[in-house]
């Protein structure tokens, strides 16, 4: 029996509890009511458990659907040691057959294989996904080597608090990706890292400076390593993609690294730090120093594209959206696609997946 979160058993348990305790609550309520303030207590507390449950209930089956949370560990912000399980990069070979054998199909022509890798620079052990297009595993099952003229690496990038499966559960991204592919020379391989790879502590995708593990060396460096490992591809520059805290990721990835990206899609994202407020003031100053994309567009020696998507009901990255979009931005290539209505959420992001892709798509 699968007792893990995002189990069938755990979502349909949690609802039937919560169904049992309403409808006992509303049937036995006559025979509960007494006077005097003990039953008053009681009777509270009857209420407090059933709305609890209903609530509890309602917030499995929204994770299961949206990838928020992988794990019970997860939800309370225990960090999953992989390293016992995880491969290391002397030890990671390119992908063959037997591997291939574990993909699962995603779509009529897309394949989905999971990592558990420790990353080489910054010694992060967590998982990563490839998505891989049909053409490039019948190449691999033949023996044949991945040709870098048909494929363009994208990486995926997720906000936080969330797991890479919420490409899948509930952008659908399988579906743009093969959409792009039917439309391009280039096709898609998607790489989907685990951003949040320090439990409940929101790393921004930096390297902090607090001994939390280096997110931004993990999904930069190690990333291009451990594709260009297992597919036996040449280093290129990707395209980088992110919804919301993996927005900010994104687009400062490829002002930082305008090496390994070619440049971002940014989808109801934001353009500087947004620590927590809990974190110290002198840590959040540091890391708005370090990571200003000011600095970075400075020293950029040609001009980086940069898709931005930003919904008027999303108040907080309408905010920091407008705001960057005021200043002037010489080194950048800047496509603004503003959304009328909306809030903060994959609804409204799912929309803008594609176009992005086609447009970032021209300039590599």
């Amino acid at each position: 029996m699968n007792l893990e979160l995002t189990s069938t058993f755990i979502q349909f348990f949690s609802i039937l509890l919560a169904v049992i305790f309403f409808f006992g609550t509303l049937l036995l309520w006559p025979k509960l009511y007494r006077k005097g303030l003990v039953n008053l207590g009681v009777r509270f507390l009857v209420l407090v458990l059933t709305l609890t449950l209903s609530i509890v209930s309602i917030g499995i089956s929204v994770n299961k659907s949206q990838g928020f949370y992988s794990s019970w560990s997860d939800l309370f912000g225990q960090t999953v040691d992989f390293k016992t399980t995880a491969i290391t990069n002397s030890n990671l070979t390119r992908i063959d057959n037997s591997f291939i054998k574990q993909a699962k199909p995603i779509g009529a022509d897309l394949y989905l294989l999971k990592d558990v890798i420790t990353g080489k620079d910054s010694q992060v052990s967590n998982v990563v996904y490839l998505v891989l297009p049909a053409t490039a595993i019948d190449k691999i099952k033949a023996g044949q080597n991945l040709d870098p003229k048909n494929y363009q690496v994208t990486e995926f990038l997720t906000g936080f608090p969330s797991q890479p499966e919420m490409w899948l559960k509930s952008l659908k991204v399988e579906q743009e990706i093969s959409t792009f592919n039917s439309a391009h020379a280039k096709q898609i391989i998607g790489v989907v890292p685990q951003i949040n790879i320090a439990g409940n502590y929101d790393l921004e995708c930096m390297n902090l400076s607090n001994g939390q593990p280096d997110a931004e060396t993990w999904l930069t460096q190690d990333m291009h390593t451990y594709v260009n490992t297992r597919l036996g591809l040449p280093d290129s520059r990707w395209m980088a993609i992110g919804v919301s805290t993996g927005a900010w990721c994104a687009s400062m990835f490829s002002m930082k690294h305008p090496d390994l990206y070619v440049g971002a899609v940014s989808i109801a994202g934001y353009y500087r730090p947004a620590l927590p407020l809990k974190d110290p003031i002198s840590l959040q100053n540091a890391m708005i120093a370090k990571y200003d994309v000011g600095k970075m567009e400075a020293k950029l020696t040609s001009v980086v594209p940069i898709y931005m998507v930003a919904s008027r009901g999303d108040i907080y990255s309408y905010r920091e959206t407008t705001r960057f979009l005021a200043k002037a931005h010489p080194m950048l290539n800047l496509n603004y696609i503003e959304i009328a209505t909306g809030g903060h959420n994959p609804k409204v992001w799912k929309s803008s997946i594609l176009p992005g892709l086609d447009w970032l798509s021209s300039f590599n």
